[in-house]
């Protein structure tokens, strides 16, 4: 997101013009006064944003509608199945634990009623890397919050080699 313009209608209600951008160029979209309502503190410039468009065009021009905005990171959370964690020892095995949320162990569900409602619950599984240059994986049991800033967390560990998203 670029800029977010806010303008009065005629009835005195604010509209949004948001400016955008994505490698293929720069564009604008109207958000309605409900819509600028409800997603104000998503729609700041420098904010990676999911949006839900529609669209039509318009005397050889194309219009642009937002109809949903979500924090790009939270998308990608929800998307995400699980990790794979890749190690060369047992070393960092208790750092990484203390990064990872067990979803059935008291750990946070975002305020979800059930685990299937938790945003990134996923599988982890951790790869030992022989000496050999075999691979020996186990899967975690149960389920864990799984996003792209845990993974980044656990990427950062002495010890841990990579980090794949499921």
């Amino acid at each position: 997101m670029v800029s977010r313009t806010e303008r009065r209608t005629k009835n005195g209600s604010k509209d949004g013009i948001i400016g955008l951008s994505d490698p293929s160029g720069h564009y604008e979209a109207v958000l309605f006064a409900e819509g600028l309502a409800q997603y104000r503190d998503l729609l700041e410039p420098g904010r990676a944003v999911l949006l839900v468009l529609t669209a039509e065009v318009q005397a050889d021009e194309v219009r642009a509608r937002i109809q949903s905005v979500e924090p790009l990171d939270e998308a990608a959370a929800k998307m995400q199945r699980g990790l794979r964690v890749f190690l060369r020892d047992e070393e960092p095995l208790a750092s990484v634990a203390k990064r990872l949320q067990s979803m059935h162990n008291g750990g946070a569900r975002n305020g979800a009623d059930t685990p299937s409602q938790a945003a990134g619950e996923g599988e982890v599984s951790m790869v030992l890397l022989l000496r050999n240059g075999s691979e020996v994986e186990v899967k975690l049991p149960g389920r864990f919050k799984v996003s792209p800033q845990i993974a980044g967390a656990i990427k950062a560990v002495t010890g841990v080699v990579t980090v794949e998203a499921l």
